[in-house]
């Protein structure tokens, strides 16, 4: 077999090997599944306006949230969030809280997505008292997977638009962060690996 012979046969085995490598890893990334539950943190400026007769107050904070939900169908997430002030002292802090439903569509890389639901606060601060607030919420915001199962995340979201006390008082958050979804393996391979540990142990 001359030179150029043996050389074509190498470069057919690489490709050979090539093909199957890519085949191996494409079956393996499609044997993993989300599992429809998701978690997540977002690092926003959060605004405070009261506007009365009298006047208009309004108060700024960094703010960070964490959220965990849950997939309800592939249209609608059920949405939990806490969240805490983070450039206020001793003397002022914020707490918020809120359940949403969120409905959004899967675009590939990209999943934009409306906020609509229920939010509350709790604002402390020494020498002026505790003021808490809750009502409706709405908002909107855009996934950007890097990964599939990690995404960048911009939020924004009106956490209460409401009359109080002859006045109007709005409360908004809009920042960046991450969501992680949860998967899971569902190979035929793995599925077999843990029948058999649950036999054994």
């Amino acid at each position: 077999m001359t030179k150029n012979k043996y050389s074509a046969l190498r470069q057919t085995l690489s490709l050979f090997v090539f093909i199957i490598t890519l085949t191996t890893y494409n079956m393996a990334s499609a044997e993993i599944d989300l599992t429809g539950m998701y978690t997540g943190l977002i690092f926003s400026n959060s605004s405070y306006d009261l506007k009365t007769n009298s006047g208009k107050t309004s108060e700024s904070w960094g703010h960070i949230k964490g959220k965990l939900g849950t997939s309800l169908n592939e249209w609608i997430d059920v949405e939990g969030q806490l969240g805490l002030t983070t450039n206020t002292d001793t003397k002022q802090g914020v707490f918020s809280y809120g359940a949403y439903l969120r409905i959004g569509q899967d675009l590939g890389q990209y999943k934009p997505y409306g906020l609509v639901g229920f939010s509350g606060y709790h604002l402390h601060e020494d020498g002026y008292g505790s003021e808490t607030e809750s009502g409706f919420s709405y908002g909107a915001g855009i996934e950007i997977f890097g990964s599939k199962d990690l995404t960048v995340t911009f939020e924004y979201l009106r956490l209460i638009d409401k009359s109080v006390d002859g006045g109007d008082l709005t409360f908004d958050t809009l920042g960046i962060g991450f969501t992680y979804y949860f998967t899971e393996d569902t190979s035929y391979f793995n599925k077999n690996r843990n029948k058999i540990r649950s036999i054994r142990y």
